[in-house]
């Protein structure tokens, strides 16, 4: 999943590859999609950090991770939801 998106993040930066405003809205909700998953799963990882008595700076920095992660998932829907207004404005 890592390298599909860095990948994607090349052909984003490309120039001479054409976009719609509806496909970058696309992909900006993808990521968003993506970013809350990693934070659903990253705060598994805390719990289980924490039942294998792992509580302290390691599962306080996870249980961080996912607090950030969620953050940057809702900031990134916010993104397309702007996306999508600009894009029905300009219709």
């Amino acid at each position: 999943m890592g390298e599909a998106t860095s990948a994607l993040g090349d052909r984003l930066r490309d120039p001479a590859v054409p976009h719609t405003v509806e496909e970058i809205e696309k992909v900006v909700r993808g990521f968003s999609m993506t970013v809350e998953g990693m934070a659903t799963g990253v705060g598994g990882v805390t719990e289980w950090l924490r039942a294998a008595g792992h509580a302290g700076p390691l599962s306080g920095y996870a249980s961080v991770m996912t607090e950030r992660l969620s953050h940057i998932g809702k900031e990134l829907a916010r993104l397309a939801e702007a996306i999508e207004q600009a894009q029905k404005r300009a219709s």
